[in-house]
């Protein structure tokens, strides 16, 4: 619908265009719990292609960690072409996925009847997919630096290459504020920047002198700064799970695990408290929460395949149950198998038994899972929610914590991914413990995108309050063995 726009002059320039900023561009490096983790290069900026004046928008971001003794690392650039007017739609888009995940070259025309995708991974044959239009025009480009600018809020969408859809921004002016670091001070106006239904705003300063981001933060854990590009460009190497685990007061049993743990958990935000069957909160004074976490076999039954909920049997760029593999090895681990739950656990332990265990091996896709078949929890998880919708199961990723002893005989819980899947009720599944009720040492935090999760590493503080093993029937014991 924004391509009639097109059709009429756009001899108006747009808005983000008018705003300060470096107009070379911007370095940050971005740092997890103060140490480096990546750097990211920004830039928008007027062009020509095919004769017609245009607007360039560039993000450029890699990220390097250790992650189980691996050092793997993550680049993602996306050039955006926009039509240079007011209101002026997204043309194309050209973006390239490195590193961790896969590498693949995306490469995308917009016009009215949709987004016209060729997606060419390093191994195999281009791919072409077609999309819906998108919302993403000019006017979003620089949404922080224009509601720092006009004092309000804004709304707008932008397409994102990894999801290969519109993802909706929200930002919002919070007034002047006064940035202070090594002994000088800077005017600033603060922005918050929610990205679609987020529970964790991002916190961004921008200088009144300039229009430079002078700092991006996101909850407490992770810090963006202006640095040079020399600068920007050095990093270390972060150790992940020691830098991020949650270290709790006592050793959980293992095996066969209590059927419910309480928890309790100091800098958990309510908007971080998922809703589920499975787990319980009570407030506690001083903004602590107590967390009842129950792993229970399911009592609803129900057969394939289910209708509902809709959202949770769609095909994703990243699960793809509608690719023919998929589908195929689905039928063939499930067979005639009706009864959802059975189907499910038969799903889940085809997972468990034929991926390798590996760290630092990472797919985006599900497909891409299938063929590697190795990965850690991220790539159990994807494949397992991929084969479950391809038979009509509703499937969704989640995450949290888990639990570990470390090798430094520390108890202590890690940043882990598994999978629910729709029987009538929702269950819990773990396909890389092969676990097909998840046990109680499972703390969920969200589901699908971990986005929000990144703002509580280094802020949780947990304690185990209660340990009950009540008695169990034959299949949860199994279930957990």
């Amino acid at each position: 619908m924004i391509f009639a726009l097109l059709a009429v002059t756009l001899s108006a320039q747009p808005e983000a265009l008018h705003l300060k900023r470096p107009l070379a561009g911007e370095w940050l490096g971005i740092y997890l719990l103060g140490h480096k983790a990546g750097y990211e290069f920004s830039q928008l900026k007027v062009g020509e292609s095919r004769g017609e004046k245009v607007v360039i928008a560039i993000e450029d971001t890699t990220i390097r960690a250790n992650q189980g003794g691996a050092v793997v690392s993550r680049r993602v650039r996306e050039v955006k072409t926009y039509a240079a007017g007011s209101h002026g739609p997204l043309l194309s888009m050209e973006a390239l996925h490195e590193g961790d995940g896969g590498d693949m070259a995306i490469s995308i025309r917009f016009d009215a009847a949709g987004g016209h995708v060729t997606r060419t991974p390093a191994h195999g044959a281009a791919e072409h997919l077609e999309l819906p239009p998108t919302r993403d025009t000019v006017d979003n480009a620089d949404l922080v630096r224009l509601s720092a600018a006009r004092h309000r809020r804004f709304e707008g969408y932008l397409f994102d290459s990894t999801t290969l859809k519109d993802k909706h921004d929200v930002v919002e002016d919070l007034g002047l504020a006064e940035l202070r670091s090594g002994g000088t001070s800077a005017k600033a106006e603060k922005v918050s920047i929610t990205e679609d239904d987020g529970k964790i705003a991002a916190i961004t300063m921008v200088s009144l002198a300039d229009g430079r981001v002078l700092e991006t933060r996101f909850g407490g854990a992770l810090l963006a700064v202006p640095e040079t590009e020399s600068v920007a460009r050095k990093l270390g190497t972060v150790d992940l799970f020691a830098l991020t685990r949650v270290e709790i007061d006592r050793p959980l049993p293992t095996g066969v695990v209590p059927e419910t743990i309480t928890y309790r958990v100091a800098g958990l935000p309510s908007s971080l408290r998922p809703e589920s069957n499975r787990q319980t909160y009570r407030p506690l004074p001083g903004g602590d929460v107590e967390i009842a976490v129950r792993a229970e076999a399911p009592v609803v039954r129900a057969r394939l395949p289910l209708s509902e909920p809709a959202e949770d049997l769609r095909p994703t760029p990243a699960i793809e149950s509608d690719s023919p593999a998929i589908r195929k090895l689905a039928r063939e681990i499930v067979g005639d198998e009706k009864d959802v739950t059975t189907a499910a656990t038969k799903l889940s332990q085809w997972v468990f038994e034929h991926l390798r265990k590996a760290y630092g091996v990472s797919s985006d896709r599900a497909t891409d899972v299938l063929r590697r078949r190795e990965g850690d929890c991220t790539e159990h998880s994807l494949l397992m929610a991929a084969l479950a919708r391809s038979v009509g199961i509703p499937a969704r990723t989640v995450y949290g914590l888990v639990y570990v002893m470390g090798a430094d005989a520390k108890p202590a819980l890690l940043w882990h991914e598994w999978v629910e899947v729709f029987a009538g009720e929702w269950i819990s599944i773990d396909p890389t413990f092969g676990q097909n009720v998840a046990d109680a040492t499972h703390l969920q935090l969200g589901r699908g995108d971990q986005t929000d999760a990144v703002a509580l590493m280094g802020q949780l503080k947990i304690s185990v309050e209660a340990m009950e093993p009540p008695l169990r029937s034959a299949e949860a014991s199994q279930a957990h063995d």
